[in-house]
């Protein structure tokens, strides 16, 4: 009797020690998910305001050198300036531009840095303008090279053979200006019957270069006859990227930011960009948005005539340049910040973009979720379609909306980026923050290289 209540209270004991256990780390992990949510690098404005707390184990280490604004606790007892400790809890709310950093410990030990970085942000016009993209103002664009075979059945090369390579902008065949794709074809065909080599001007990093080819030709049946066609081994892509829409001008640099994501060609090939331009467009017309047909804006421009701009660079958050304009914005005549990554918020926006002609027009909607990343990436918001016309007009997101700027507090805060194939009234969005730090970077390396 007296075992079988030693074997039950060691029973009770150990069960007891796995409720108190486990309790422990479910208590740990809730803790390290909250932890894991804080940013590695946070970046603030003066008076904004960040709350941290964190119950033993962790603690929050404030170092003693700091900004004013930037206050820990233990309990209720403030730990003042000029002096370091562990706290359990942290208010940041710096007046002034500054840098620190906060530790998280867990027993004490360190086991992440949050640096602070309290800096104003930039004050840009939002765009919502509708704009073309060229990536050349010339010619067309060589996007790949094959092989061919000639009437003998005999491989060959002849593009390669000419030193013709991807990313040359073909500009002319034997003094012909190329103006759009089927001009090639024809002037292939055209000039070829007689046998000779073709000459060919290309643009290569903005350098002239004249090579010739020699086409091949192959010999096939037609209802009319034997018929000879004349190959390059050439692809060639239209420069015109299409119709996107401008996200911001930052007036202090002259500088814009558009569409928040990178152009590719056909199956995600790089593009390269050869002189590239933004030329001022006009929305004729919308194809909605249906669940798994993403719709389309469709768009015209006149190319040379309607150049607004100059992009310097196509990159995954977007193209950058400079504009030869001061764009206007009915909605936002001055100047607006950009919002840093900390102040965006779930909840209602806008946007900004044009569905007729060339007004823009400003549309509701929520950002339903806010990924708080630590690099530059896209992706990072979630949105949806909320108002009723943009709803009825274009069935939610379409493709050209890219660049869109969202809005958010009087803040820019983002621009739209992807639709959601299978629910258009739903997609992705980039952070403003992110795209001003990409053109921060290119101003700096172009300082670095004049």
């Amino acid at each position: 009797m007296i075992s079988y209540l030693r074997a039950g209270k060691r029973r009770i004991l150990f069960y007891l020690s796995l409720f108190i256990i486990t309790g422990f780390l479910g208590f740990v992990c809730v803790q390290m998910v909250k932890v894991h949510t804080i940013p590695k690098n946070f970046q603030m404005v003066p008076g904004q305001e960040l709350n941290l707390n964190l119950s033993k184990p962790f603690s929050i280490y404030v170092p003693a050198e700091r900004p004013q604004g930037i206050t820990g606790f233990k309990g209720k007892k403030k730990l003042p300036l000029g002096r370091s400790g562990s706290c359990s809890m942290v208010t940041v709310r710096p007046e002034r531009e500054g840098e620190s950093f906060l530790e998280l410990r867990f027993l004490g030990v360190p086991f992440r840095r949050v640096n602070l970085k309290i800096a104003s942000m930039p004050q840009v016009i939002p765009g919502g303008h509708a704009i073309g993209i060229l990536l050349a103002d010339q010619g067309v664009l060589v996007v790949g090279r094959l092989p061919v075979r000639n009437a003998e059945g005999v491989e060959c090369y002849p593009a390669k053979e000419a030193d013709i390579r991807v990313g040359d902008l073909l500009v002319s065949i034997n003094g012909y200006p190329i103006h759009r794709l089927e001009d090639v074809d024809a002037l292939v065909q055209a000039l070829s019957a007689e046998g000779k080599g073709l000459r060919v001007t290309l643009l290569r990093n903005g350098v002239r270069k004249e090579t010739v080819v020699y086409p091949v030709r192959r010999r096939h049946d037609t209802p009319d006859g034997p018929k000879n066609t004349y190959l390059l081994g050439l692809y060639v892509e239209d420069p015109a990227a299409g119709v996107g829409t401008l996200t911001y001008f930052n007036p202090s640099t002259r500088r814009f930011g558009a569409l928040g994501h990178k152009i590719v060609g056909f199956g995600n090939r790089d593009i390269p960009l050869v002189r590239g331009k933004v030329v001022s467009a006009r929305i004729t017309g919308i194809n909605q948005s249906n669940r798994g047909e993403p719709g389309e804006k469709i768009g015209v421009f006149t190319g040379s005539e309607d150049i607004i701009g100059e992009i310097a660079a196509n990159t995954p958050l977007g193209i950058f340049g400079t504009l030869h304009i001061q764009v206007a914005n009915s909605f936002y005549q001055k100047a607006i910040p950009v919002a840093a990554i900390s102040q965006v918020q779930s909840g209602p926006a806008e946007i900004l973009t044009v569905l007729s002609g060339k007004e823009i027009k400003r549309f509701s909607i929520e950002i339903q979720r806010v990924f708080r990343q630590s690099g530059a990436r896209d992706k990072g918001l979630i949105i949806k379609v909320t108002d009723p016309v943009l709803l009825r007009e274009t069935g939610g997101i379409v493709q050209g909306m890219s660049g869109s700027p969202i809005i958010q507090d009087g803040k820019l805060v983002g621009a739209v980026t992807h639709v959601f194939v299978n629910d258009p009234t739903r997609g992705y969005g980039v952070f403003a923050e992110w795209m001003l730090q990409t053109e921060g970077e290119m101003l700096t390396k172009e300082k670095q290289v004049s």
